[in-house]
């Protein structure tokens, strides 16, 4: 019994303290001027929120978000062609450089060509200004020009 009684003194404590806070909540009323307060103020959120759930909703803000929307969009699109236009300058530009280079070395090949042209012209001319016959007499070798008639 001893233990029974024991039990019973540790489980009543809890039960007065739970007794003792209870009634200090019930015991202190809230004042009047501090719950007109509250009230005032929960009013007051609310019809703010209802205010502003108002202009949300009204036309001229729905126009403006569509607006808003649409202009976001177009943006996209533009922004979207602006990135093709350049990366078809950027492929342009490489063939451009290929092209250059390109030139480059035919300009190169063409003066070598003009060169070689040039010399082999030289060659072919220097005999034909004269040109060394044999008149058919064994002391002499006779020179004559290639507009002389023979």
């Amino acid at each position: 019994m001893d233990t029974e009684e024991d039990m019973s003194d540790s489980v009543m404590p809890i039960d007065k303290e739970k007794d003792s806070s209870e009634s200090a909540l019930c015991g202190h009323k809230l004042p009047l001027w501090l719950g007109l307060l509250l009230l005032l103020a929960a009013v007051s959120l609310l019809g703010t929120l209802i205010y502003f759930a108002v202009i949300a909703n009204s036309k001229a803000c729905v126009d403006g978000l569509q607006a808003q929307k649409e202009c976001q969009e177009l943006n996209q699109h533009v922004q979207r062609q602006l990135n093709q236009a350049q990366e078809l300058l950027h492929e342009k530009e490489a063939e451009a450089a290929t092209c250059k280079q390109a030139v480059v070395t035919l300009r190169d090949s063409l003066k070598k060509e003009q060169a070689r042209v040039e010399e082999l012209q030289e060659e072919r001319v220097r005999p034909q200004g004269r040109t060394t016959v044999q008149c058919g007499f064994s002391c002499c070798l006779c020179v004559r020009s290639s507009s002389a008639s023979v």
